[in-house]
């Protein structure tokens, strides 16, 4: 009974061959995810040709292992932007950051000593953001944003 319990400790202890296949299709799943989420917010035409060449090329090769990191990083990073084009915070932070930039200036010109804390701040960033796309329904689109 105590051997069957420490052999069963050891195989658990051991590493999995199959954990590299495992990951690998873990990774290729969540490409294929991202990339479903992108062509269905029907985004599709803001990935740059790059990676739409890169998605395309791991879809043909059918990948079972990944080997090298580098491959893994280039797919994290695929599956990141593409995260990216779908999120409408990261399209919020964008339109948001410089009109922060500018009110900060602005106020740190005049004298007010926390200004310049105001562009790192996320929430800062996003009510700019909202406010201008408030303001542009409110003109009918005659501000462009972004």
């Amino acid at each position: 009974m105590m051997i069957k319990h420490i052999e069963m400790l050891e195989q658990l202890s051991r590493p999995s061959i199959d954990f590299p296949k495992d990951s690998a299709l873990i990774l290729l799943d969540e490409l294929k995810d991202a990339v479903l989420r992108v062509k269905r917010a029907r985004k599709w035409f803001l990935v740059d040709p790059l990676t739409k060449a890169f998605v395309k090329a791991c879809m043909i090769m059918r990948i079972s292992r990944i080997k090298s990191m580098t491959l893994m990083k280039a797919i994290i990073r695929t599956i990141r932007v593409l995260r990216q084009i779908v999120s409408k915070e990261y399209r919020l932070i964008q339109i948001g950051v410089q009109e922060a930039w500018r009110l900060s200036e602005l106020a740190s010109s005049w004298g007010h000593k926390t200004a310049r804390e105001w562009r790192n701040n996320r929430s800062y960033i996003i009510l700019q953001a909202l406010t201008l796309e408030w303001l542009s329904r409110l003109f009918g689109g005659f501000m462009k944003i972004m």
